[in-house]
């Protein structure tokens, strides 16, 4: 007999499955948090990203699913946050919770979507979301707490292809490199960053970043 993962639904825990458009200004909802995956869809000859944030709570038994849907840019895999839309008073008050930014701390935001997600669902433990009165028929949802999981000790990265794993910026100078069948070095990835700040494909924020995240390989592990 095969075992193909059948699940006991009797042994399974049951929730109630609420949506965002359920929730009224002032409703406060608080659980373990995790995002889903993304779909990228096509929308008046546009990628939008769509991506579901997942709030449990154990205690009451209810699952709250909630909707994004953002710009997106396929070639860097940045998602994009404005004009206090959703999505921007979701990130912007999340920032400021977590990382102590003020709010409206910027008018927009491009995030990349991967390394957002995986440091959401790494990273956080729970969060308190508040309902706040939108332009739309539904409410915002802004943060209001959050519970940060004790970071343990990381270890610096040994290779750039390490990095790649960490920072989409170095990845894509990494696989150009790659494409031209040129040598895999800290300088030449530095080129790749320095022609991709000229040519407006990075912003100048990221293409420091990146820099910075290069010196923390050892020269000896500079050809891979």
């Amino acid at each position: 007999m095969l075992d193909f993962g059948l699940v006991d639904h009797e042994n399974l825990e049951k929730y109630d499955i609420k949506y965002r458009d359920e929730l009224a200004p002032g409703d406060e909802i608080r659980g373990e948090i995790f995002i889903r995956e993304f779909k990228n869809i096509s929308c008046e000859n546009r990628s939008v990203a769509e991506f579901f944030v997942v709030v449990t709570n154990r205690e009451s038994h209810v699952k709250w699913v909630c909707e994004f849907v953002t710009p997106y840019s396929p070639e860097s895999d940045v998602i994009y946050g404005k004009d206090h839309d959703l999505f921007h008073r979701f990130f912007d008050s999340l920032n400021h919770v977590v990382n102590g930014k003020p709010l409206n701390w910027r008018e927009s935001y491009s995030i990349y979507f991967g390394r957002f997600r995986n440091t959401v669902n790494q990273s956080l433990s729970s969060i308190t979301l508040k309902a706040v009165k939108s332009d739309g028929e539904t409410v915002n949802l802004v943060v209001v707490d959050a519970e940060v999981k004790a970071v343990p000790p990381q270890h610096p990265p040994a290779t750039i292809y390490d990095l790649t794993q960490e920072d989409p910026v170095i990845l894509k100078a990494y696989s150009n490199l790659r494409n031209k069948g040129d040598r895999i070095t800290i300088k030449n990835i530095q080129f790749e960053l320095k022609s991709a700040l000229d040519d407006g494909s990075v912003t100048e924020t990221d293409y420091r970043t990146a820099l910075e995240e290069l010196k923390k390989i050892k020269p000896s592990v500079d050809i891979q």
